[in-house]
């Protein structure tokens, strides 16, 4: 009781010179627009932006908050369920294991819960405290199984009395039934301001005096902010201190931790009038808030950052975007699934109302797919445009062992980590270098940025095993550098693609989900995830694939050009898995968009300018020890000019895809590519450098086949990968 009426007294000195009543009253029926100021507005706007990653959507969403618009689209519901599955209660014991009550908190990172510092005081609290997550009534009405998880202070305890919140490590397994904490997904913190402005609607989740999980859907509204709290008039009870607050859109912008109550002078008032006896009811139910408050996130994220910031639990809260904490439409083909957020239940869409929110994580999905077989055999899903899947022609699919993923690994958030592109990876005698930007190329060049938000001097974004820069003006990568190898390769399966914004660069120079929903274009990676599926340990690979899975290494690609294996993936398989890989040998490999001035652009957003050529270049050592280079350029115009943005029912038919000479990419790109201490040009060991082979000359077939009647110098048209020429 001392503590909660502590932190009463500390929310009434705060509130001592703001007239909550007031604004309780003339808040009701005024929207964001009358209450909020420009610089809120302004930031609001902002935020929207980037957190949805289309300006258009952004704006027309932001027209309707300012608005005070209430009517929410019915996903809302969904998507709240899914967030709320990080939320847990905390039973509070002392040091002695004696039961002193309940409190709410949730989990912001990778065994990482946050709560108030009234709740968790100190260590040795923590120390004999449970975790409680599902402790919820199913649709039935029913309770679920309650999975209690130990708290281990020493891997991770900080408290603060003056922000009032505590975050504190969590064990990975449940101490009374068989559950991982990973299965309850993370609500993550975002830093930075724009999340909800005066007058918006918010939702607390939370566990009021101890008992199940709830929320108020009525009367909740941001009422005024300060530095370090805002205030609120969500309905709350004692045990719901700990509990995040959320806009709209489910982004966490507060920790709950106390309300303002009502009073008659210096005393508190009760619901109905009378004053309140602290000793009649010791929980707070009857007492008549004016408001409640809690503690901003972004003071909570820069506390962090200043006390706790070289912690590696601690970084993985720091390293994250807005783009990572939205929580996802569980019921939308077209989101990729958010980083971690709570994990997406599994749903049978055709009984939705029975088992949208079931929390059996193993439960069985029906999923109704319909397929198309053309008459070459090809089988590919029927309407599914959004997502990169894979086309298998039937006697493929007879023969591939095609498994699913054994397990996955955490998102490793400490960008320090990652080493990018090894120059001496075919060995020191053959030091392969990244390329060299034209001084044109740098000016456009995503420069990285400092701690403080200031652009540096550097640009190379380095992943596990990649390295790559962003042109900031075109938001597409100017070339990607990998190191590939066959000796460390693992049969992990395929996990799900989780696709990151970078943070290490402004969001403005990356383009994200917005551009691929509701087309034919593929999220085409640049550096391929299944070139990268290799490490010392099963871990490592599944790190260094994930890796690729960055916007940054992303260019949208027709999904019949990006698809099939004749071309842009085939040449890759051809040339690294047949010519190299099945020799042992590592190779280096850089690609990238050709971003030209007279690229296309996509009806949906005019702004952006979309390649249609892309080039590769793959270095490598033959048996004999001696280092070559070959290049290729492919073109995937002649696709989309013929058949559209809007279908992926498109039969394979004939493509432009060239072997070209190193100088003629260099020629395109303004890159340069060298190699050894002296910078010697890579050219010199391209095997079509001095010109084609005899046998492929005079090649009529093939600009038959490919409808090209006059072929620029050096260019050798591909029909099938056996066309390619390689070194002896």
């Amino acid at each position: 009781m001392a503590v909660i009426y502590e932190q009463i007294e500390k929310a009434i000195e705060r509130a001592k010179e703001v007239d909550l009543p007031g604004l309780v009253s003339n808040a009701r029926d005024l929207p964001p627009r009358e209450l909020a100021d420009d610089t809120q507005i302004e930031e609001r706007r902002q935020f929207l932006r980037e957190s949805l990653g289309d300006a258009a959507v952004a704006d027309l969403m932001f027209e309707r908050i300012i608005g005070g618009n209430e009517l929410q689209d019915v996903n809302f519901l969904i998507r709240g369920a899914v967030a709320s599955r990080a939320i847990a209660r905390i039973e509070i014991r002392s040091a002695s294991g004696r039961l002193q009550g309940y409190g709410t908190g949730f989990l912001i990172a990778p065994g990482v819960l946050l709560t108030n510092h009234h709740v968790l005081p100190e260590a040795g609290i923590a120390q004999n405290s449970l975790a409680q997550f599902d402790y919820e009534r199913d649709l039935d009405g029913r309770l679920k199984p309650i999975a209690s998880f130990e708290l281990l202070p020493g891997e991770l305890f900080h408290a603060d009395k003056a922000l009032d919140f505590a975050v504190v490590a969590v064990k990975a397994s449940a101490s009374n039934v068989s559950r991982s904490i990973t299965e309850f997904g993370l609500l993550p913190l975002v830093g930075r301001v724009g999340k909800v402005a005066e007058g918006e609607w918010l939702t607390i989740i939370q566990h009021p005096a101890g008992e199940v999980k709830q929320l108020c859907v009525r009367e909740n509204k941001l009422l005024k902010r300060a530095s370090d709290v805002l205030w609120y008039s969500t309905d709350t009870l004692g045990g719901s201190s700990g509990s995040p607050v959320f806009n709209n859109d489910w982004f966490v912008v507060a920790l709950h931790h106390s309300g303002v109550p009502a009073r008659r002078g210096t005393t508190i008032l009760n619901v109905d009038g009378t004053d309140h006896d602290p000793l009649l009811d010791p929980d707070g139910r009857n007492i008549k808030w004016q408001a409640n408050e809690g503690i901003r996130v972004s003071r909570i994220v820069e506390h962090l950052r200043n006390k706790l910031g070289e912690h590696p639990r601690i970084q993985a809260i720091l390293r994250g975007t807005v783009e990572d904490a939205r929580i996802p439409d569980p019921t939308s083909t077209q989101s990729s699934e958010a980083p971690h957020s709570a994990p997406i239940p599994s749903v049978d869409h055709t009984s939705l109302g029975s088992l949208a929110m079931s929390n059996a994580v193993s439960s069985i999905r029906t999923v109704s797919v319909r397929l198309s077989i053309s008459p070459e055999g090809l089988v590919s899903v029927v309407g599914s445009n959004e997502s990169n899947h894979e086309s298998y022609s039937l006697l493929e699919a007879s023969r591939a062992k095609i498994k699913p993923p054994k397990f996955d690994v955490a998102f490793d958030f400490d960008y320090d980590k990652r080493k990018g592109f090894n120059e001496q990876f075919l060995g020191a005698a053959h030091e392969v270098h990244l390329p060299q930007l034209s001084r044109a190329l740098k000016n456009v060049a995503s420069k990285l940025l400092n701690a403080d938000g200031s652009e540096s001097d550097e640009y190379v974004l380095n992943y596990h095993n990649y390295s790559l820069v962003m042109n900031a003006h075109r938001r597409f990568a100017i070339y990607t550098a990998a190191n590939v190898r066959a000796d460390q390769r693992f049969d992990v399966g395929r996990p799900s693609d989780v696709w990151r914004t970078d943070p290490r660069i402004p969001i403005e120079h990356q383009i994200t989900d917005f551009y691929y929903k509701s087309n034919a274009f593929d999220r085409g990676h640049l550096t391929r995830r299944e070139d990268l599926e290799y490490g010392k340990t099963l871990n490592e690979a599944l790190a260094s694939a994930a890796d690729t899975c960055h916007w940054t290494n992303c260019t949208p690609q027709h999904s019949k050009f990006n698809q099939n294996k004749e071309l842009w993936q085939g040449i890759e398989r051809h040339v690294l898995e047949g010519a190299i890989m099945s020799g042992q040998y590592n190779c280096q490999v850089f690609t990238g968009p050709l971003l030209e001035e007279d690229d296309p652009v996509y009806p949906r957003h005019p702004d952006i300018q979309y390649p249609v050529r892309f080039w590769k270049v793959v270095a490598t050592l033959t048996k004999s020890k001696k280092l070559f280079a070959t290049a290729f350029i492919l073109d995937q115009s002649g696709v989309i000019d013929e058949h559209g943005y809007e279908t992926t029912e498109v039969p394979i038919g004939p493509y432009k895809t060239f072997q070209v000479k190193i100088t003629e990419v260099e020629r395109l790109t303004g890159l340069k590519f060298t190699y050894g201490k002296d910078n010697k040009s890579l050219s010199d060991v391209d095997p079509i450098a001095g010109g084609l082979p005899r046998s492929r000359r005079r090649q009529p077939r093939l600009e038959e086949s490919t409808g090209i009647n006059k072929l620029p110098e050096g260019y050798v048209p591909l029909l099938d990968t056996s066309e390619i020429v390689l070194a002896d």
